[in-house]
């Protein structure tokens, strides 16, 4: 039987690989485009009453329940993460000086423009300073700088510096994003904006998150994350935003007894006595120049508390006396070593389970996570809730546990 081919069926049109390539072939790939990862997350709201909260990653859903239990009405709309450095919590708020007495947050900023969908290419700078030149919102902002800041200046003349940041890869410079953004503003024609670095009167923070461009103005000064209070300071000393929200997360209530066993300069201690009422402040330290550095901090003030030099493997205190139990565990970095904490976590888990009650509450901050997974299944404890988070670049974990 003759073939197709053989009865007159259309010849079959040549391929590439039939060819034989040239020795000096260079096959062409096709262009590599850039910044393919794009964000999964709804697109933020932005303009009046929409303000951005800064903390240190994980910790925005703290920062969301302290919120929600101070400012009626406030609106959760989205969060992100600037990894190691920063999460951002976007709400809705009715009002921005509430949010001046927030206790978690590191900083306030009025978000004053979003735009989700920049790809790389060479017009990429150019967009974002047309959308900065563009933004409507400028005057908003800083109607509510004024309501936050007391002192803040107003004016058609203002001097402003701009802080850039980006995640994911770009075919720009940071400095080049920077100068975009600061051109931007400079023509935006609702005010005569003069960049000034060093004596500037409003901050602009400029955030590209792979394919998402995010401008806000900063509302708070840096006495939100640094606290008057902080007047002596030790190497390790925990940062009072993160402090803030350990206390919170152990549910406070107007009759604990509240004990941080390892309460280094007294931050937790602090922070414990702003969130609201309680019986008893308890402290110590094994270190005294540490101690009287917590004794500097605290002053006259957050009475009845007791400040004590001890071993926190062996508390001077009564079988279930305390209510609730707060602290930062060595982390082995600056002081220490992991295998000194093999061998002292085990026994500070035991020691803080005597003297709590039967109820009572556990948190404790670690980056010693694969010690912790350890320990709980030795000493019979399931954490209610565990948090990962990030203080100052490090990971570490949050653990909430029930007695």
């Amino acid at each position: 039987m003759r073939s197709p081919r053989e009865r007159g069926a259309a010849p079959r049109r040549a391929r590439p690989h039939d060819f034989p390539k040239r020795p000096d072939f260079r096959e062409r790939k096709p262009p590599e485009r850039r910044n393919l990862a794009r964000s999964t997350l709804a697109p933020l709201r932005f303009g009046p009453e929409v303000y951005l909260i800064q903390t240190q990653p994980g910790f925005e859903s703290i920062a969301w329940n302290e919120i929600a239990a101070r400012i009626p009405n406030a609106k959760k709309l989205g969060t992100r993460t600037v990894p190691e450095r920063n999460g951002m919590l976007v709400v809705e708020a009715s009002r921005p000086e509430p949010l001046a007495s927030l206790r978690c947050a590191e900083d306030v900023f009025a978000l004053v423009s979003y735009r989700r969908g920049l790809i790389d290419d060479a017009t990429a700078l150019d967009r974002i300073r047309a959308i900065v030149r563009g933004c409507t919102h400028l005057d908003d902002a800083l109607r509510a700088r004024l309501a936050f800041v007391k002192g803040a200046r107003a004016g058609k003349k203002l001097r402003f510096k701009v802080v850039a940041r980006m995640v994911g890869e770009h075919d720009f410079r940071r400095t080049d994003f920077m100068r975009a953004v600061e051109t931007g503003v400079v023509e935006n024609g609702d005010h005569n904006w003069r960049p000034d670095d060093d004596t500037s009167e409003v901050e602009f923070w400029a955030t590209m998150l792979r394919d998402e461009f995010i401008l806000a103005m900063r509302l708070s000064d840096d006495t939100m994350r640094i606290r008057d209070y902080k007047v002596a300071h030790r190497p390790g000393s925990l940062r009072p935003s993160v402090a803030a929200a350990l206390a919170m997360l152990s549910n406070p209530a107007p009759n604990d007894v509240f004990l941080d066993p390892l309460c280094g300069t007294g931050t937790v201690l602090i922070e414990r006595a702003h969130c609201g009422r309680y019986g008893l402040l308890l402290g110590g330290d094994s270190d005294r120049d540490t101690l009287d550095a917590a004794r500097e901090n605290i002053g006259p003030r957050y009475k009845p508390i007791e400040l004590k030099q001890w071993d926190a493997v062996a508390l001077p205190l009564e079988d279930a006396s305390v209510d609730k139990l707060v602290s930062n565990l060595p982390w082995g970095m600056k002081h220490g070593s992991h295998a000194d904490n093999r061998r002292l976590y085990p026994r500070l888990i035991a020691e803080f389970r005597r003297v709590l009650k039967p109820g009572g509450t556990m948190v404790l901050l670690s980056a010693e996570m694969r010690l912790m997974s350890e320990l709980w299944t030795k000493a019979h404890i399931r954490p209610l809730r565990i948090l990962h988070v990030s203080v100052l670049g490090a990971p570490a974990a949050i653990y909430v546990c029930a007695i």
